[in-house]
Order: C-alpha cells, then structure tokens, then sequence
C-alpha cells in the first residue's frame, strides 16, 4: 500500500518552537537568549561574563551567573 500524503495526518513539532530554561552562566559567550520565554521579548547576547548586550537598544546590561533565562531550541 502506497502512502498517501494528501492522507499524511502527522504534524512534527516544529524546530526552535520551545524555550528552554538555562542559567546565565551556563550559556557559551555569543549565545543569543531572552529573559522571559516569548518571541516579542527582548533579545540579548552574552559577551562576557555576568554581561549581555541588549540587541534591540544597543546597550549592556548586569546579569548573575544564577539569573534565569530562555534560549530557542
């Protein structure tokens, strides 16, 4: 029996659709993340430690290496 994919109900889950909860610390320099999970939330990335340059206003901002935050799958 042929498959027939106009029939195919099976919907992968898509890539880079989940968040995934890390610690600051624990995220290579060059990471790009969030502070909370959602995609109009504003995009950082770590340039040092316990530093992260916010994308959006071009400027850096403090984090703890225990501070929370979301990277994409």
């Amino acid at each position: 029996m042929a498959n027939d994919h106009a029939q195919d109900r099976y919907d992968p889950p898509k890539i880079g659709s989940d968040w995934e909860k890390e610690y600051f610390g624990d995220v290579n320099i060059g990471e790009v993340f969030r502070l909370k999970p959602k995609n109009d939330a504003r995009t950082f990335r770590k340039v040092k430690d316990r530093v992260a340059f916010d994308i959006t206003e071009s400027k850096e901002i403090q984090l703890k290496d225990r501070d929370e935050i979301y990277v994409k799958s």
